[in-house]
């Protein structure tokens, strides 16, 4: 078996916990797979398509260290797995670093279901989170993006709208990413597939991989490993990405239907049942009154 270093191209809230856990569990004793060992230090809202932040970013010490470890854990006889969303952009640095020894995965999810997963997670929402601002979380006013277009609407769109774009700009470099790839250094996959009953694609990826057939990794159980799972008061439409052409465009290109997200079936999902914001309303005022009369 040729050891290799893969590393994925794809956006938060893509089923990257579940793999990195089912690959551990499978694969142990082959690999050693990781879930964005270095939270957001990749910073891809600076080093996307930006050569000159790529190299800087390879100088820092942290990154050394990581890629060291990287390197020690081939030496060690076995390959590396790192399934975390925030290096999507890192492909040019890691070509340089692991030479034939890289192999690059282009793990999607239906969009619709991204940003709405994202709104619920504050990405772009008015008290939007400090962590991914400037690190993760795209926007037109970036260095390296494609759709700058979006600059003089962006102030107008809706949280779950920035969500699509985030989610088109990662997956347009995946396209930009295959075609400068040798032949045999890259696939691509659709998350729901991996998780699917159907073992067909996860027999690919292992095989891709250099992976032994395993029952252990063909029926791992499509479980939720979500240790960040929300939800939201936010209204999501799922409709709104009929606005966003070159969005819906990418989807289409990528396998999936615009047309056919329910929007019933989303809100059960990533919206706040209103009996929980009133208990949770409860909860702060009668917090507040305790504090007014026993504080």
């Amino acid at each position: 078996m040729q050891l290799v270093a893969t590393f994925f191209i794809t956006t938060a809230r893509s089923a990257t916990q579940w793999l990195a856990a089912s690959f551990n569990e499978a694969y142990g004793d082959l690999l050693k797979a990781e879930h964005e060992p270095l939270d957001f230090a990749y910073a891809p809202c600076r080093t996307l398509r930006n050569p000159a932040a790529l190299d800087a970013l390879a100088d820092e010490p942290g990154i050394r260290a990581h890629l060291d470890h990287i390197h020690a854990t081939l030496d060690g006889g076995r390959s590396y797995v790192e399934v975390g969303f925030p290096a999507f952009a890192m492909a040019p640095l890691l070509r340089r670093e692991f030479g034939d020894a890289l192999r690059l995965v282009q793990m999607t999810r239906d969009p619709v279901r991204v940003a709405a997963s994202l709104v619920t997670h504050h990405w772009y929402a008015g008290d939007r989170r400090p962590d991914v601002r400037g690190t993760v979380a795209l926007t037109p006013a970036d260095p390296g993006v494609l759709m700058k277009n979006y600059a003089g609407r962006w102030a107008s769109m809706s949280p779950f709208e920035k969500g699509l774009f985030y989610w088109a700009e990662v997956h347009a470099y995946g396209l930009e990413v295959e075609a400068e790839t040798p032949p045999g250094r890259f696939a691509r996959f659709r998350a729901e597939d991996l998780l699917d009953a159907d073992p067909a694609e996860r027999r690919r990826l292992g095989a891709f991989l250099g992976l032994p057939e395993r029952g252990a990794w063909l029926a791992a159980p499509a479980r939720h490993v979500d240790s960040h799972r929300h939800t939201t008061t936010e209204t999501i439409d799922p409709r709104a990405i009929a606005w966003h052409p070159e969005v819906v465009a990418l989807a289409e290109r990528l396998g999936y239907s615009t047309q056919s997200a329910d929007a019933a079936e989303l809100a059960n999902r990533y919206r706040r049942p209103a009996a929980e914001l009133y208990q949770r309303v409860v909860r702060r005022a009668v917090k507040r009154m305790v504090a007014v009369f026993f504080g």
